[in-house]
């Protein structure tokens, strides 16, 4: 009735026991239409081994053959590059974390600057109206003090290679091979010979502002880097400084002196006739200017123990260092009972290609043991064979264990009252 009326075109009130009962007929139907319009299936197709469900058979399934097992997938042997790729994956997060940490230790630098700023504001004597005094008319300087600083320790003699992290030790001479007698001929390499200049230690400073002319650093060497002549090679980091240390024998100071313009220049000079091609060279260099020197001087790194990525950047190659970076050529001169300095400062931040070898050593400096060297390039046949001057070999280094660089001033003198001046009113 309900639905003659609505194909007429009648309008029907219905309640919901209606409703609900229209909506089950109309499923029922709409099940038994579909039921009638299914094509009927046989119980079993003859040969087919098929049932009424549509089901192989049991004669079928047992005349059918067994499966066959399918062939094991090749494994996939990956590619150089796709191994070059995980292992720069890997170390670029690794150099994330690495990262973030050397971040939140500078910002604790700079905090706890910022902190002694206002402790020294608020420690300045009060005025008669509360207020912070006028200045006196001659403000002393302040004198910053030896610092007990924790320097690099030496790696035990005998140890295995990785055994120890955070160390230095001098390697053999001979692990680096330089340009031998006649190699402007041969163009052939030799191990070389002793290093003219000992490796004295090694220093580690975390600081958001690696300075230039460290040598005027009082706390260098825990205190002792004036007790003998020495020169300095400062690597400044984008995130701190790392420091090696080098006596200068005493018949190479005369030259170094004379570069430097520093002492009588009408004294002659010692004679090098008894002095090796790769001693004399060195003096040559100590005799040059700047521009002279970055001609020269070459930075030979060798990966002794380090994952296969590192050692491809990492390979023995020499490197003339002046023509990479920027580099500073500092001397300080004798100051009563401390000697002399002479630094190199290889400005790291300024060098695209020496970032980008940085970027991939960093993610693995606990892991890996360097040798850096040094050494001034012969270009003519009297000047050989070369000899390296300085040699350091750096084992398992860890930048977060490193101590902030302590304060110092940085300005063209060391501050501080001498005995005599002490004794004035």
């Amino acid at each position: 009735t309900v639905l003659l009326k609505l194909v007429g075109g009648r309008s029907v009130s219905l309640g919901l026991d209606a409703v609900i009962a229209l909506c089950v007929a109309c499923g029922t139907g709409g099940y038994l239409l579909r039921g009638a319009l299914r094509p009927a299936v046989p119980a079993a197709v003859k040969g087919g081994g098929v049932d009424a469900v549509g089901e192989p058979s049991a004669a079928a399934k047992a005349k059918s053959p067994p499966p066959q097992d399918a062939p094991a997938p090749r494994p996939t042997v990956p590619s150089r590059r796709d191994l070059m790729q995980r292992s720069a994956n890997r170390g670029k997060a690794l150099s994330l974390k690495s990262q973030e940490s050397l971040d939140l230790i500078q910002g604790s630098l700079r905090s706890t600057r910022r902190s002694a700023l206002h402790i020294n504001d608020k420690a300045a004597a009060p005025g008669d109206s509360g207020g912070p005094g006028p200045p006196a008319a001659d403000e002393e300087k302040t004198a910053y003090p030896v610092v007990e600083t924790r320097t690099l320790e030496r790696f035990p003699d005998g140890a295995p290679l990785g055994s120890h992290l955070n160390m230095f030790s001098a390697p053999p001479a001979s692990n680096f091979r330089v340009r031998g007698p006649d190699y402007l001929a041969d163009r052939r390499k030799v191990p070389s010979a002793d290093y003219p200049f000992d490796l004295r230690g090694c220093d580690l400073f975390l600081t958001d502002d690696p300075p230039t002319d460290i040598g005027r650093h009082p706390s260098l060497l825990a205190g002792r880097l004036r007790d003998v002549p020495t020169m300095i090679v400062s690597f400044r980091l984008p995130w701190g400084v790392f420091l090696s240390y080098y006596a200068i024998p005493d018949r190479f100071l005369p030259f170094l002196r004379r570069g430097a313009g520093h002492g009588d220049p009408s004294v002659p000079l010692p004679s090098t006739a008894d002095m090796t091609p790769g001693e004399r060279t060195l003096c040559d260099f100590l005799l040059a200017d700047g521009d002279e020197r970055n001609e020269v001087l070459k930075i030979v790194p060798v990966a002794v123990e380090a994952p296969w990525i590192v050692k491809r950047v990492v390979n023995g190659s020499p490197a003339l260092v002046g023509k990479k970076m920027p580099i500073e050529y500092i001397y300080g001169p004798p100051d009563g009972d401390r000697a002399e300095y002479f630094e190199i400062d290889l400005d790291i931040v300024s060098s695209a290609a020496a970032r980008n070898i940085l970027a991939v050593v960093r993610s693995y400096t606990k892991e890996l043991t360097i040798d850096l060297g040094f050494v001034v390039q012969a270009n003519r046949p009297e000047d050989l064979p070369e000899t390296m001057c300085v040699g350091v070999r750096i084992h398992g280094i860890d930048p977060l264990t490193a101590e902030l660089l302590p304060e110092f001033d940085r300005g063209d003198e060391v501050p501080g009252l001498t005995e005599q001046e002490g004794d004035e009113d």
